[in-house]
């Protein structure tokens, strides 16, 4: 049996060792260097728990890339179903939303508007709730950052890639409807 200051030194080693590319390895299957950090960060949580105590006949890691891979398989699943439900109550959102958002969404046909809530589905997680939390309710950054439990930076960076996704996949709607 091994003490918890031995392992602990063992998933450290395991950190240093296997770390950049697990973290590499999900980044790649998730396509968020920002979720893929977190998955890695549980897997070392996990490690800690639940290490195999087979000594050497355990491949360390081949262990670590299959709980990192259904780690991010988790995730990738988890985001699915998120996005499934978000389109399933668009029109829900749509109709809670301020009148000054009505006004923007008027201008755009009704096609066009469901290309963008679907593409606003489609962001992760974060970006999604930093562009909602500073384009619809108009919040600033410092707010933003209050609500999703990040740093001012944190909230600014997740706004800037979500809305340069948006302004990527969204061109077309642009070229078509004009400013939003």
């Amino acid at each position: 049996m091994t003490t918890r200051t031995e392992s602990e030194r063992g998933v450290r080693g395991w950190s240093e060792r296997y770390g950049p590319e697990l973290q590499r390895h999900v980044a790649a299957m998730l396509g968020n260097a920002d979720e893929a950090r977190d998955v890695v960060q549980d897997l070392w949580v996990t490690a800690l728990r639940a290490r195999p105590e087979a000594g050497d006949a355990v491949n360390i890691r081949a262990w670590l890339y299959r709980v990192a891979t259904r780690r991010a398989l988790d995730r990738l699943a988890t985001r699915r179903r998120r996005s499934e439900l978000l389109m399933a109550h668009a029109d829900e959102v749509r109709s809670a939303s301020p009148a000054s958002t009505d006004a923007a969404g008027a201008r755009l046909s009704e096609a066009a508007a469901a290309r963008v809530r679907k593409g606003v589905a489609a962001l992760p997680r974060r970006q999604r709730d930093a562009v909602w939390l500073r384009w619809i309710e108009q919040l600033d950054y410092a707010t933003i950052a209050g609500r999703m439990g990040a740093s001012p930076e944190a909230a600014r960076a997740n706004v800037y890639q979500g809305m340069k996704k948006l302004r990527r996949d969204l061109a077309e709607v642009w070229r078509e409807e004009g400013p939003i």
